[in-house]
């Protein structure tokens, strides 16, 4: 079972992302049966409790705490289960090899950058042409029009420090 320590400031965290952010709207990237699979799911916030775990973390503020997805199985299945639509993107073995080749041309990202032009070439989505561009501003992406946050497993959702900044901004 994973770890409840913090939920007071996971809670308080999450709350204020919900406030601030520009989408609700998020794409949850799984591993499910050696494949990757993209889960669309309306009213993200909802959910983000049940599959997000609250860490310390250094900041530059000193120390300070993070929310990120909780990489399990558990955390996949309610995904799962939330979601409105579900698309198998491609096996893991492909997505690991892609992301060494994309590295190797030059690209400095982490596996969550690299979700994705992975996500944008099976849909056709649209990735946003401002890469710096904050979650109050718009989604990582657009489908049909509509704006969507990407987090891929393990990916961190917000600090506690970001949100905090977003919150005095707004």
């Amino acid at each position: 079972m994973r770890n409840t320590d913090n939920m007071e400031l996971k809670t308080y965290i999450l709350n204020n992302l919900k406030k601030v952010e520009s989408t609700d709207t998020y794409v949850f990237g799984i591993r499910e049966e050696k494949m990757v699979k993209a889960c669309i799911v309306e009213n993200a916030s909802d959910i983000l409790p049940l599959v997000t775990v609250c860490e310390a973390v250094a900041s530059s503020k000193g120390t300070g705490f993070k929310v990120r997805m909780w990489n399990s199985n558990e955390a996949f299945k309610i995904i799962r289960e939330y979601a409105r639509e579900t698309i198998t993107l491609c096996s893991v073995a492909e997505f690991e090899a892609g992301f060494k080749a994309w590295r190797a041309s030059g690209n400095n990202g982490n596996r969550g950058n690299y979700f994705e032009p992975t996500f944008c070439g099976v849909t056709g989505a649209e990735m946003n042409t401002n890469p710096i561009a904050k979650c109050t501003e718009c989604g990582d992406v657009r489908l049909n029009g509509e704006e969507l946050q990407l987090k891929l497993w393990n990916a961190t959702v917000i600090s506690q420090e970001q949100v905090e900044r977003f919150m005095e901004r707004a």
